[in-house]
C-alpha cells in the first residue's frame, strides 16, 4: 500500500498552482531539450515521469514514486527504467537526491536559486524543509574566518519530531531510545545485588547519559561522565529514563 508521508499532489484548486504550472512548464521544455541534445532513448516516457515527479512536493522514494504513477494513470513502468530517468534528473538539475542516515533514499525538486536544510525524525521518518537567513550568514561569516570560500552545503539535523516525541512512554527502558539522545536515569529495576553492579558502573539515578549505540546486533553503548560503557539487553532494558536533551544545564552531566 501506498504511504504518501511527508508529499503531496497539488490540487487545482491550490492558490500557488498557476504559477507553479508555468515553472513545470519550462522545466518540461529545459528537460527536453537536454534528452535531445543527448540523444536519449524513451524520450516521451521520460518526459511523462517528469510530469508526475512535478506534480509532488517534497520528498518521494523510487517505490512510492513508482506506486504514485501506476496510481495516478495508465503508465507501467519498470523500477530500473524509473531510477535511470529519476538519475537523469538529478545529473541535470532539475531534482535532488537525499540520502538521509536510516531512511530510503529519496527525490525532491531542485529549483534553481534555492536552498533549504532538513530536519529529520528517526523514529517516523518525517522529513521536515526549513529555511534560516541568520543561519545562512552565520555560516558565510565562518567559512571567511577562515579563509574559506563556499560553494554549497548541506545540513541534515537528526532528532525526534513532537509527535513521536509526545507518544513515548514518560519514563522508557533506556533500550527504548535513540542513538545520540541524552537521557537522565530516573530508576535501575532489579535486585539489590545488580542495583550494586549498576552503580558500580556510574548508572545511578540522576545520572546524565548519551546513547552512543543501540543496534540489537551490537552492543548497547551510553556515554557516562566522559566514559563508554557496553551494556547487555537486559541492563539497557532495567534502566529507566527521561528524555533530557531539552533541559538547561544538561550538557554540564
Amino acid at each position: 500500500m501506498i504511504k504518501f508521508l511527508g508529499f503531496r499532489k497539488r490540487k487545482h484548486g491550490d492558490s500557488a498552482a498557476g504559477s507553479e504550472t508555468a515553472r513545470h512548464d519550462h522545466e518540461r521544455r529545459q528537460f527536453r531539450a537536454v534528452l535531445e541534445s543527448i540523444n536519449a532513448t524513451r524520450i516521451p516516457d521520460r518526459l511523462k515521469i517528469l510530469d508526475e515527479f512535478l506534480t509532488v512536493e517534497l520528498h518521494i522514494t523510487l517505490a512510492d514514486m513508482l506506486e504514485f504513477i501506476k496510481v495516478g494513470g495508465n503508465h507501467d513502468y519498470d523500477l530500473e527504467f524509473l531510477r535511470e530517468t529519476m538519475e537523469m534528473f538529478c545529473q541535470c538539475g532539475f531534482a535532488q537526491k537525499n540520502e538521509f542516515e536510516t531512511q530510503e533514499t529519496t527525490y525532491e525538486h531542485h529549483h534553481l536559486g534555492e536552498h533549504h536544510d532538513h530536519f529529520i525524525c528517526i523514529s517516523c521518518g518525517l522529513i521536515r524543509e526549513f529555511r534560516n537567513s541568520r543561519l545562512e550568514s552565520l555560516q558565510l561569516e565562518i567559512a571567511s574566518g577562515c579563509n574559506f570560500h563556499p560553494l554549497q552545503h548541506k545540513m541534515e539535523i537528526y532528532g525526534l519530531c513532537d509527535a513521536c516525541l509526545s507518544k513515548r512512554e514518560k519514563n522508557p527502558p533506556l533500550s527504548r531510545t535513540a542513538v545520540g539522545e541524552k537521557v537522565r536515569v530516573v530508576e535501575v529495576v532489579g535486585g539489590r545485588q545488580f542495583q550494586a553492579r549498576m552503580t558500580a558502573m556510574g548508572l545511578n539515578p540522576g545520572v546524565l547519559l548519551e546513547v552512543i549505540n543501540n543496534n540489537p546486533a551490537g552492543p548497547f553503548i551510553v556515554a557516562v561522565q566522559g566514559t563508554r560503557l557496553a551494556l547487555d539487553a537486559d541492563m539497557a532494558q532495567s534502566v529507566l529514563v527521561s528524555h533530557a536533551c531539552r533541559h538547561k544545564g544538561d550538557e554540564d552531566g
